[in-house]
């Protein structure tokens, strides 16, 4: 009996159920979240200073959030599928972080002259501090965003317009959404744009969110500890 080549297991796609098929209700799904989110996240500025930091902080990250984890519960048939793990995955997620916060850096630097530094924070490091610059962007965010744009978006989109295109448009609406909840900067666009079409990439290659989740967690980790007061 002839047997598979070795690499075969790594990227292939997986087997589908008669679940995991339907793409249309997945990315249904997909874009109701995104434009639930966008909509809250525009008026959010409206009221967040009439409101605790410690309540516009939750709110902040309840209003971004919220839309894409009520999608991906409804989905998980649909994006489960990716989570597969081997132990490249932690290499490649690693360099796609790396990769795309360096580029980060040398976009900065050739726009403004200035590499980026720490934050000053008066009054010492609190646990909101460590909460916005740690916990949310490094841990959760990637837990969320990826099974998310990858997962979700990516994936309905490739069985709708093929895989590149698919690519190319979650990376766009990645960085737009977090372009309007973070602010516009043209470092902020070709860094997050860069990052996003490296993560699509890897999960486009090898099927799996690993390698995204982990190189999210490297290219926020690598921001919060470049604008560490230390």
């Amino acid at each position: 009996m002839t047997q598979a080549p070795r690499g075969a297991a790594d990227t292939a796609a997986p087997t589908d159920s008669p679940v995991t098929a339907r793409p249309l209700p997945a990315l249904a799904w997909a874009v109701a979240a995104l434009i639930v989110a966008v909509v809250l996240a525009l008026t959010f500025p409206a009221w967040r200073y009439s409101v605790s930091y410690a309540w516009s902080l939750s709110a902040n990250y309840l209003l971004t959030w919220g839309p894409l984890v009520v999608a991906l519960a409804f989905t998980a048939a649909f994006w489960r599928r990716f989570l597969a793990f081997r132990p490249t995955d932690i290499y490649l997620g690693i360099m796609v972080g790396v990769v795309a916060r360096a580029v980060g850096i040398i976009v900065q630097y050739l726009i403004s002259g200035r590499m980026p530094g720490g934050n000053l924070i008066l009054g010492g490091v609190s646990g909101i501090y460590i909460f916005t610059a740690v916990i949310a962007p490094v841990v959760l965010a990637p837990l969320i965003e990826e099974p998310f744009f990858r997962g979700l978006l990516q994936g309905s989109l490739d069985r709708v317009i093929g895989p590149w295109p698919a690519l190319i448009a979650t990376s766009v609406v990645f960085t737009l959404v977090h372009t309007i909840a973070e602010g516009w900067s043209v470092t902020l666009i070709v860094t997050l744009l860069v990052y996003a079409l490296l993560a699509g990439y890897v999960t486009q290659q090898t099927k799996r969110l690993a390698p995204a989740i982990i190189g999210h967690a490297a290219f926020n980790g690598l921001a919060a500890l470049i604008s560490w007061p230390w």
